[in-house]
């Protein structure tokens, strides 16, 4: 019998990690169950709702996303009961690990994280071995649209978009800021439109007159419009000391078909060529000159867009990091004969060719959430 994978993780929605491993796992045919502990009261509750979930469904494995509600003694609680841990976290916004995930390291059973360069600090907690493991771009839920072939509504064409937060909550005020400082610099020259909903409420008071925001969900396809509609859309990150963290968002951009302009993080050019499959900056200023540059430059911008559109979609789609998450799963989670077997052949068949089979499946994922 295959492995059975219960699947933590703050919330479902169909544009996040959690929905997207369903999906894959769906796909290929193994029992799982999810759980939604963002809406429990305390980590109390929410590390007790794990422990029931995992007395009902009996997975073998927890594939765990973030864990903020969680408590180390119910992870400890899992490994008494014969149940493994694989803990993916895909953020980072200090170049310290934060203090309420070191007790968690030392008990899960793997850990992976998209920080390349935190792979170091994380490994001297001890405890769990540690992986880096990219997010990547869940490709079904990015229909492939060859950038300059098709026609957008009006509404999402502008010179420059920006998908995220105008203001990142951040200890360090120059960094909550700083998205704002560069955005109105880029508004005060050039039409500019920010997309999704904003997690401060008083972000259009803080903005003031000429509130760039549309607040609507810019992801999937309405993501692709978007990036089809603006000329240039500009990456921001969280953080840029980290070796090879960036946001996310560079992927989906990318795989949606946008020219994107970004700012450099160490490591970047490992992953990406500059002017050729995308285009970073450094400064606010180098930024503002590289869209004075870029803007006029209609074919030289499509012709970047596509090649990093390519490179993207063959080297970055979810598929291939879901294929390594199983690797690491049966490395340090134990595996059975038959299970190996039927994950030799799947990945065998998937050598050279994970862009056809990301990009085969577009329905959604089916799921229970076990909520109290």
């Amino acid at each position: 019998m295959k492995r059975r994978f219960l699947i933590a993780a703050p919330t479902f929605n169909e544009w996040e990690l959690g929905s997207y491993l369903a999906a894959m796992l769906r796909d290929d045919g193994y029992p799982f169950d999810v759980l939604s502990y963002w809406t429990y009261p305390s980590k109390r509750a929410a590390s007790e709702a794990l422990i029931e979930a995992v007395d009902r469904f009996s997975p073998d494995v927890v594939l765990a996303l973030r864990l903020t509600k969680i408590l180390p003694e119910a992870i400890r609680e899992l490994r008494a009961r014969g149940v493994r841990t694989f803990f993916w976290y895909v953020d980072c916004d200090d170049p310290e690990p934060p203090a309420w995930i070191r007790p968690l390291v030392r008990e899960v059973d793997a850990f992976a994280v998209t920080a390349r360069g935190m792979l170091p600090k994380y490994q001297a907690l001890g405890g769990a071995p540690v992986h880096w493991l990219v997010e990547g771009v869940y490709l079904p839920a990015h229909p492939r649209r060859k950038p300059g072939s098709i026609r957008v509504p009006s509404l999402y064409q502008s010179d420059i978009a920006f998908v995220g937060n105008l203001y990142y909550p951040s200890r360090d005020k120059d960094l909550a800021i700083e998205r704002q400082l560069l955005l109105k610099k880029i508004q005060s020259r050039h039409s500019l439109i920010v997309w999704g909903p904003q997690g401060d409420p008083l972000a259009r008071q803080k903005w003031g007159a000429n509130y760039p925001v549309i607040e609507w969900p810019a992801y999937h396809e309405e993501l692709v419009k978007i990036c089809n509609g603006a000329k240039i859309v500009l990456g921001v990150n969280r953080i840029n000391t980290v070796d090879r963290y960036f946001s996310n968002r560079t992927f989906l951009t990318l795989a949606s078909g946008g020219f994107h302009l970004t700012r450099y993080v160490p490591g970047l050019e490992e992953m990406f060529t500059n002017h050729k499959h995308l285009v970073w900056f450094r400064t606010h200023e180098e930024c503002l000159e590289l869209i004075a540059h870029y803007l006029p430059k209609t074919a030289a911008r499509r012709k970047i867009a596509r090649a990093g559109q390519d490179w993207t979609r063959a080297r970055y789609g979810m598929k291939r990091q879901y294929r390594r998450l199983l690797e690491i799963v049966k490395e340090h989670c134990g595996k059975s004969p038959e299970e190996s077997s039927d994950e030799s052949n799947a990945e065998s068949n998937d050598e050279g060719n994970d862009q056809g089979n990301d990009e085969g499946n577009r329905e959604g994922p089916r799921r229970r959430l076990h909520r109290e």
